[in-house]
């Protein structure tokens, strides 16, 4: 019976497994996973074998055990420092504790005999970085020649004379010898510009290195190297021997914007992509051993960012103020605003209001044509009517000679620009909700089997909303002693925005609407009343004392382990706000769309005034902030700026599990309805949202029926459009 429980079987009685659990406590029992795994039954184990974990190979291990962890595979990292004798040990020990797969850095690879006979013993060989020249292995590769190529191409541009060296590692690696050719391929017949470092120990590198740069004469300008360790060492020489020379270095992810270093330049390649792809490969090897899967996989380099500096001087000392809204976006604008002021010299100065305040005031801004504000922060809902006002500035002639919007996806300028006929408004944050929720939680084998026991289907993610409820009661202890957490779910009754938010998925999911083609409100309909009653079940399973919280205070309690799941917009996930006392679980976070699939889209863009005195100084800080460079720091410091980069960026995509998704689903957001009165202009969204959120609210406290407080929210709505 231990053992049936164990091995996650199913026919194991409720009372059995309660004494189990309580003697595995008590004798501080632990199955022996390599004991299982030896068995060959549902075996784990991930052999890793890389030279060292210098760039780019620190990155590349990030993404594999990222990868690889979720699987609920057992990663077991050896170091071979480029010494075949330590391959060769390494992978016998790895055979011998039964592992089924190994992701390598070959130091060996001409030895195709040797990695036959290991995948022969059933275990799957996937390589990285250097290939392995044979048609039956798989292979996941940077492109280091065409990047060599790029930086060299670069270099002759500005110098067709100039002095260039390159030093590279032993050419029996593919990966080596891709720089060379890249480096030929951009200046013919110069293979004596190419150092070969063939020793593996630093010591003996360094002493190379050091001669080859004490003996250039002249010295170069310029050394390329093929990873940051040469670069690095060769830094080290110039400085002892007083040499003036630009280094430049393939890297591996390079989180940072800036070069750290003087004199040494480093071109990121997408490592931890190539370590999800590797881990991707292996997984599809081990379920699919009969496929012909074997292949070979080019990762691209990234981007090399730049910055615009302005070579306006007639800027200096101009101030530019913002009306905005206060939160964790526009103070990431306000941190990266002082090094624009740096570059600019124009000051920019925040004026920052609550939701419904902000509201209000650009109400007031706009009918006196004010000239306070220079530039306004809009919500998505408000773009329509504020268009429609005349208030902003077209910056389409700019903007086209900049090819400004081609920074952002389509998905975005599809979802921003519907109403714009010219260019008044930039994104500034975009994004859409999404279900974020524990991924050890719900694959953990003794919660699906208590759920099984329960509810007599699998435990999944939720895709209804129905469904959700259904897990919020299974995670909350009033309903579930056996729960790991307190409360199923959290939610918000903020008013009006949070409860909004809560209930238009749910309408939407539901078919519901607040009025139809005709104008008549019928936001008392069946489809409307389920959509309510639905949320009050979900205020049933939410912490106590919750209600005001907003969705940054939602995902804390998620990160920090509270709740299994919470729905909220993706924006406001930043798990770097709760990192300090290093407890969060922000790896085991996974992000689906909302049930339903029916998500409120959200963003938010800047506009600037058509009265303002200073418009080329805030279309320069706008599109400043629409550098790549920029646009990464400003999600670092918890903004969203929705340009491409951003969403392709994998340092990022470790951080925050929802940009796919933002980026691939957002046509799926949905945008709220316009209501108009009874002269065909559109009502004012936020009081539509103050009597939807007022009858809402007293639903979910429990002081109306569902039924009644729609009809009442009926009748309110048909005055709002009476004009009453």
């Amino acid at each position: 019976t231990v053992s049936n429980y164990i091995n996650g079987k199913e026919n194991v009685n409720e009372d059995k497994i309660e004494l189990i659990k309580q003697a595995m406590e008590e004798l501080d029992y632990r199955p022996n996973y390599m004991a299982q795994n030896l068995k060959g039954q549902k075996r784990k184990i991930i052999g890793i074998l890389f030279p060292n974990l210098d760039e780019p190979y620190n990155d590349i291990y990030k993404g594999l055990t990222e990868y690889l962890d979720m699987k609920s595979f057992i990663t077991v990292l050896k170091l071979t420092h480029n010494n075949i004798v330590l391959e060769n040990q390494f992978l016998e020990q790895l055979v011998n504790i039964g592992a089924v797969g190994i992701i390598m850095v070959s130091n060996d690879s001409k030895n195709i005999k040797k990695y036959q006979q290991i995948e022969k013993k059933g275990v799957s060989l996937v390589f990285v970085e250097r290939k392995v020249e044979q048609e039956s292995f798989s292979n996941i590769l940077f492109e280091n020649k065409d990047l060599v190529y790029d930086i060299t191409s670069s270099l002759l541009e500005k110098d067709k004379e100039c002095n260039i060296k390159l030093l590279l590692g032993k050419q029996e690696f593919s990966n080596e010898r891709d720089c060379a050719e890249g480096y030929l391929a951009a200046r013919e017949a110069r293979q004596e510009d190419i150092i070969i470092i063939k020793e593996i120990n630093r010591e003996a590198i360094f002493d190379r290195i050091y001669q080859s740069i004490m003996s250039f004469e002249p010295k170069p300008e310029h050394i390329i190297t093929s990873s940051v360790e040469f670069a690095q060492i060769c830094a080290e020489a110039c400085n002892i021997l007083h040499a003036d020379i630009c280094i430049h270095a393939l890297a591996g992810e390079k989180w940072y914007m800036t070069e750290l270093q003087k004199n040494v330049i480093q071109y990121g390649r997408n490592a931890i992509l190539m370590g999800k792809q590797a881990g991707k490969k292996m997984n599809e090897m081990l379920s699919n051993r009969n496929l012909p899967e074997k292949s070979t996989i080019y990762v691209k380099s990234k981007k090399k960012y730049g910055i615009q500096e302005s070579n306006n001087k007639s800027y200096a000392n101009h101030t530019i103020r913002i009306l905005a809204y206060r939160c964790d976006a526009t103070n990431a604008l306000k941190k990266l605003a002082a090094s624009f002021k740096q570059s600019y010299g124009i000051h920019v100065e925040f004026h920052e209001l609550e939701y419904t305040k902000l509201r209000g005031q650009l109400e007031l801004e706009f009918q006196t044509q004010s000239k306070e504000y220079d530039i306004y922060m809009l919500d998505l809902p408000w773009l329509r009517s504020v268009l429609a006002g005349n208030v902003l500035t077209d910056m389409s002639k700019k903007a086209k000679e900049d090819n400004l919007l081609s920074r952002y996806p389509r998905t975005i300028l599809d979802a921003f620009y519907k109403g714009d006929r010219g260019v008044h408004i930039f994104p500034i944050i975009a994004t859409t909700q999404v279900l974020l929720y524990r991924k050890d939680i719900f694959s953990n084998p003794d919660i699906k089997a208590q759920f099984m026991r329960m509810y007599g289907f699998d435990l999944s993610v939720p895709n209804t909303w129905s469904n959700f409820n259904t897990i919020a009661e299974f995670f909350d202890r009033k309903c579930n002693p056996k729960s790991p957490f307190e409360y199923g779910t959290a939610a918000t009754a903020l008013e009006p925005i949070g409860l909004i938010n809560e209930f238009i998925p749910r309408q939407w999911a539901f078919y519901g609407k607040i009025v139809d083609r005709w104008g008549k409100v019928i936001i008392d309909s069946d489809e409307n009343v389920k959509a309510l009653e639905n949320l009050v079940t979900t205020f049933e399973h939410i912490p106590t004392g919750t209600e005001e919280y907003f969705w940054d205070d939602i995902f804390e309690l998620l990160l920090k382990g509270k709740i299994p799941m919470a729905h909220g917009f993706a924006s406001h996930y930043q798990p770097g706000k709760y990192s300090l006392e290093g407890d969060t679980y922000e790896k085991y976070i996974g992000a689906v769309p909302v049930p339903g699939y029916k998500p409120m889209l959200g963003g938010w863009a800047l506009g600037i005034n058509k009265f303002s005195k200073h418009v080329d100084e805030c279309y320069e800080f706008i599109k400043w902030n629409l550098n790549d460079k920029i646009a990464i720091s400003n999600m670092r410091l918890c903004g969203c700026v929705p340009i491409t980069t951003v969403f392709q960026d994998d340092t990022l995509k470790v951080s925050y599990p929802w940009l796919n998704m933002v980026n691939e689903r957002i046509e799926l957001g949905h945008l709220r309805e316009e209501i108009l009165d009874t002269k065909k202009q559109i009502i004012n969204t936020e009081a539509v949202d103050k009597v939807i959120s007022c009858g809402i609210k007293k639903a979910i406290l429990k002081e109306e029926n569902p039924v009644d407080a729609l009809d009442k929210v009926k009748k309110e709505l048909n005055k709002l459009i009476a004009g009453e």
